[in-house]
């Protein structure tokens, strides 16, 4: 049997192995609804911080950044920025979507929607359009793994087969696993991948170049223009990465997902202590792009497809050994972070558009509807990969474009300003999504340098708080009991 063939069949044991292992782990607290999708709200520092990272850190991390700074050069740098600028964020938001989500019973951001404005409508819309946008998401992982599929089998496993397989995995690993199983898969994914992307960063230097002093030379001498902003793309510059950040690290903690894993948390200090310590995850992004321009000197400038570059340098340059564990790490960063983004996505289509639709609908019902939505909801995002195709930077920043527009509604609205209304919510989204879907299909992003879901999230912002003042906001009492949680009164005030 040829070794890429004994490396996918050991990664495929060890898929199985920890895919049984969740679900064992899991089991007990997957009887319900709110024990598979938030593990009834008893989830420890240790697996939060885990399961944040897992969501974080995935086959973009592993292979699509990696192929963006080889194509785009330091344009690549905007990804460590965003989560420097996002844990700040992390750090006082997440656990008031804790303290709220604790006292009004939410399971998933569409329950904060609907609350924050008493407004069950909005909160069926945000469910249902955001289930969407997060299909996007899913499209990413399949993707990344069918690219680790193609290169460790020699290109023999091509085209539509190893999207499928990962389709497979992923629907399979995520309708059984529940999110303790996907916490305990998570501590396994990111150390291996801590380890996977070390033994790289330190074997590319001395098997390709003799030494990271020869590297960086060797970058300074034929690299220098694609190191520094704009790099390759002239359109990518300063304002580019400038919009790009504020607009990215917003839109981070918007995904429906890190709603339902800070609900997780057995209380607010948990994810306070994830925003100080997740930046340790960082040095896996720096790595990931010192290799990136690695690979222009080792493959050639566009002579290979992007999200397949890091692939073929552990190829080229680990032992078989570090290879399988290597393709183990890859094939993980690609199935575990679907997980969270599978089960919200079906969560919230049971539980947020069809219950609230039909509310005679039990929770067992809701509960079984469920987990029969992972795998159609999963072959959409295969569809998805078959009929648009791209790299996984260019899949996940489009996403962004769309959800970071929920930024003013949830957090703006949601935490701070008591004025803002239903109508208001809304007609910002609504009108951030036009303008971001008109900027992007004419092809005019970056717009003036800026990025095109910043442009749009400014005509959101200026809706936003316009509808909002010419509209009536929720009654004053639930508002005053909403924000309390979050503020409440000390003796100073009542004073």
């Amino acid at each position: 049997m040829a070794q890429g063939a004994w490396i996918l069949l050991i990664a495929l044991l060890a898929v199985i192995a920890v895919t049984v292992g969740g679900i064992i782990y899991g089991h007990r607290q997957s009887r319900d609804l709110s024990g598979w999708l938030v593990d009834a709200r008893r989830m420890g520092p240790f697996l939060v911080w885990f399961l944040l990272g897992t969501e974080i850190y995935t086959a973009f991390t592993f292979q699509g950044l990696a192929a963006y700074s080889y194509a785009n050069g330091s344009a690549a740098y905007y990804n460590v920025a965003l989560n420097d600028v996002a844990y700040a964020l992390g750090f006082f938001i997440l656990p008031a979507f804790w303290l709220l989500g604790k006292r009004f019973g939410h399971v998933t951001q569409s329950d904060f929607v609907a609350s924050r404005y008493q407004s069950p409508g909005l909160g069926i819309f945000i469910a249902f359009t955001t289930a969407l946008i997060m299909i996007g998401y899913i499209d990413l992982n399949i993707e990344g793994l069918g690219a680790v599929v193609t290169v460790i089998s020699g290109g023999s496993v091509h085209g539509v087969w190893p999207d499928v397989l990962g389709f497979l995995v992923l629907g399979l690993a995520v309708t059984f696993g529940g999110i303790r199983g996907n916490a305990w898969q998570s501590a396994i994914k990111d150390i291996l991948m801590f380890i996977a992307i070390l033994a790289l960063f330190f074997v590319v230097p001395s098997h390709f170049f003799h030494g990271f002093g020869s590297m960086f030379q060797a970058f300074h001498r034929k690299l220098a223009s694609r190191m520094v902003l704009p790099g390759i793309n002239p359109k990518l510059g300063i304002l580019w990465l400038i919009t790009t950040v504020m607009l990215t690290s917003m839109g981070q903690w918007m995904w429906p997902q890190w709603f339902g894993i800070a609900y997780t948390a057995r209380g607010p200090r948990a994810l306070k202590l994830q925003a100080v310590f997740m930046p340790l995850y960082q040095l896996v992004k720096w790595m990931v792009i010192v290799i990136g321009f690695a690979a222009v000197l080792i493959l050639g400038f566009h002579k290979t497809e992007g999200n397949n570059v890091v692939m073929m340098l552990a190829g080229q340059a680990l032992p078989f050994w570090m290879l399988a564990l290597f393709t183990i790490a890859a094939v993980f960063s690609a199935i575990i972070p679907a997980g969270p983004i599978i089960m919200t996505s079906a969560g919230l289509l049971a539980r947020n558009v069809y219950q609230k639709l039909w509310p005679k609908t039990t929770d067992v019902t809701t509960y079984r509807l469920t987990r029969a939505l992972v795998l159609p909801i999963t072959f959409l995002a295969l569809v998805l990969a078959e009929v648009a195709p791209a790299l996984i930077v260019v899949v996940l920043l489009v996403a962004y474009d769309f959800i970071a527009q929920l930024f003013p509604a949830i957090v703006i609205g949601g935490l701070f300003w008591k004025r803002a209304t239903k109508e208001g919510a809304l007609a910002g989204i609504l009108g951030g999504w036009i303008v971001a879907a008109w900027v992007l299909l004419t092809k005019h992003d970056p717009w003036h340098g800026m990025n095109a879901g910043f442009i749009a999230l400014l005509v959101n912002l200026v809706l936003f708080f316009g509808v909002s003042l010419l509209t009536q906001p929720a009654p004053r009492p639930f508002l005053d009991q909403f924000f309390a949680t979050i503020y409440p009164k000390t003796d100073s005030d009542q004073m």
